[in-house]
């Protein structure tokens, strides 16, 4: 048996609980505030204090229950211990069960908002309003580099053409986990899909990718382990999504 400790936003906390009490291992739950996706930069920080306050031999594997989360997890780095993430975006694949299956329904319809119990329990004032929504904060941390090269009105003007985006979101989803009771929750997305002239739909979860990844089963195209050494950087291969990087510049 071995022992892994996983680092994971609250909110998967129903699934990843669900998961780690049936888990073949001895797995060690630490939940991070899901608000901290609001700036990616923050959550990289918060994240890479955790891993560096894991102390050598206290267990086998770090286990990073995050996707990229556009730029959160990138250049995280492991020191001593091996840490495994799952080569997806963001959180809703791991709600989906597997990125596969998150590609199908972005390239079926790109412009959804996802909700799900786990998250809205949780939603903390000013936090983005669906799973995945803004591209997880980035905005903010874009805004700033803007400012910073071009100028304030230039970023301004920037990131309004960027807001376009938002104007293509047509479809809110709500993804049943199948823990707890979600009624309310799923109602609250059908309105506001309703208020909004949205299609809703309802999608079941699946908790397939938690499993393997809490039962040690690190297929490697759905999972990077990174080794001690090497940080997290993003590929360019949209079916790798990431690799791990030796910190001198190489990469494995």
């Amino acid at each position: 048996m071995k022992r892994f400790i996983a680092l994971t936003c609250e909110a998967l906390a129903r699934s990843i609980y669900t998961v780690a009490a049936t888990a073949p291992h001895t797995v060690t739950v630490r939940l991070y505030r899901q608000g901290l996706h609001n700036t990616p930069r923050k959550l990289r920080e918060t994240l890479q204090e955790q891993i560096d306050a894991i102390q050598p031999g206290e267990c086998d594997a770090i286990l990073l229950v995050y996707g990229m989360c556009g730029t959160a997890t990138l250049g995280l780095v492991t020191r001593h211990t091996p840490l495994v993430i799952p080569r997806t975006h963001d959180c809703i694949a791991l709600y989906l069960g597997s990125h596969q299956r998150y590609l199908q329904e972005f390239q079926a319809h790109p412009g959804t908002y996802w909700y799900s119990l786990d998250y809205l329990e949780r939603l903390e004032p000013g936090s983005n309003v669906a799973l995945g929504a803004a591209q997880m904060g980035v905005i903010d941390e874009v805004y700033e580099e803007y400012v910073a090269k071009y100028g304030q009105d230039n970023a301004d003007y920037l990131m309004e053409v960027m807001g376009e985006w938002g104007k293509h979101y047509d479809r809110a989803v709500f993804i049943d986990m199948g823990h707890g009771d979600g009624s309310a929750y799923e109602q609250m997305t059908r309105e506001v899909a309703q208020r909004r002239g949205w299609l809703f739909e309802r999608r079941q979860g699946d908790l397939r990718m938690l499993r393997l990844l809490l039962s040690g089963e690190w297929p490697e195209d759905e999972f990077l382990v990174v080794p001690p050494g090497h940080a997290i950087q993003q590929s360019g291969d949209e079916t790798k999504l990431i690799t791990a990087h030796r910190v001198d510049g190489s990469h494995a």
